[in-house]
């Protein structure tokens, strides 16, 4: 009982770091609209982060389907009330939705409906929360990288090496307190598919990890971030999303060349909405690319819409933080959190182990 309390604890942890969001967590209740009055029968009720849309998207949105849109944001630092909300159409990190997904709260998307996911990029269309993208569609992405500083590198750190596998930064490396990311960065770092369940692998993970943290400075106890821009570390473990938060001249940000974790910002519908003609045009509507680029311009996160990148800023295209480069995406993978029972007890034992070391 107190291991699965265990895995309960760090799951909960793993999916608040790869999420960010607390907007739709597997406790969301999605009633049915018939406990709302007519009146508001007529409004289109749109979920999500805030600051993801503008008031002059959700205008150009209500003009698309001709009908009011409330608009519901969510900051990832608080506690939510949903009381008795309901959402038509809702935004959020892949994570968080594949929860939804597996309680059959998430409807299958009609894409004849949405004929500007045509524009998405095919090495979006299968996922490994959502097979064959059946219910969500990304808005938006990044990925999990290293943060460095700059003045004590004369070129990018881009190797998960320096921070697992080496002396030369001992003390000054601030790693994840997420167990199964920190185990599935190893594995990449040693050139294996970060969803592998083989014991052989994730046993030399499990090695590598124990070998490396006499030169920790911290295991996730405090936040990477703030250790490096206190100065207390010179490399620490975030998300692109992250460091574009940091307004530091000194702090820089590079993709590992032997991959990671991508998260996804994604939309899909509620089971519960009665608009699904509605909320499918809404969704048509965000993927047009002006309104796609609008987005991910403002988040400044990495587009999966090929037409938004085409349209966007040079400096948006080519900026380095946003977008790693061709070969090195192509070894970056997006992962479940529902897995095998015995997977996860896995993981954990094995954690236990790392930080008893």
């Amino acid at each position: 009982m107190k291991m699965i309390k265990k895995m309960k604890k760090a799951e909960t942890t793993r999916r608040r770091f790869i999420s960010g969001f607390s907007l739709l967590s597997a406790g969301i209740i999605l009633q049915p609209l018939s406990l709302f009055s007519q009146e508001e029968n007529q409004i289109l009720n749109i979920g999500s982060p805030d600051n993801f849309l503008s008031d002059k998207l959700i205008s150009s949105f209500q003009k698309s389907i001709n009908s009011s849109i409330n608009s519901i944001t969510y900051d990832s630092n608080s506690n939510i009330n949903f009381n008795n909300n309901n959402y038509d159409v809702l935004i959020g990190r892949g994570s968080y939705l594949e929860g939804l997904i597996d309680d059959g709260k998430i409807a299958e998307l009609n894409k004849s409906l949405i004929p500007n996911n045509s524009f998405i990029d095919p090495k979006f269309n299968n996922s490994a929360f959502d097979k064959d993208r059946k219910y969500t569609i990304p808005l938006s992405y990044g990925a999990i990288g290293i943060a460095y500083r700059k003045s004590k590198f004369s070129e990018p750190p881009s190797t998960w090496r320096w921070l697992l596998d080496s002396d030369k930064y001992a003390g000054k490396i601030a790693l994840l307190g997420d167990g199964r990311t920190l185990i599935q960065i190893a594995l990449k770092y040693m050139g294996v598919s970060l969803n592998t369940n083989d014991p052989m692998w994730i046993n030399q993970a499990e090695k590598l990890l124990k070998r490396q943290k006499v030169n920790i400075k911290d295991f996730g106890k405090k936040n990477g971030k703030e250790l490096l821009i206190n100065g207390e570390v010179d490399l620490a473990i975030i998300s692109s999303e992250e460091f574009k938060k940091i307004d530091n001249n000194d702090i820089g940000f590079t993709f590992p060349r032997e991959g990671s974790l991508i998260w996804q910002d994604c939309v899909c519908i509620s089971n519960a909405s009665l608009k699904i003609e509605e909320s499918h045009s809404v969704i048509n509507s965000m993927l047009d690319p002006k309104n796609s680029r609008s987005i991910v311009e403002n988040l400044q996160t990495a587009t999966p819409n090929i037409m938004a990148l085409d349209i966007s800023k040079k400096s948006y295209k080519e900026d380095s933080t946003i977008f790693p480069n061709e070969q090195i995406i192509e070894r970056y993978e997006d992962t479940s959190t529902i897995l095998d029972f015995d997977y996860e007890m896995m993981i954990e034992e094995m954690w236990d182990n790392i930080l008893d070391a």
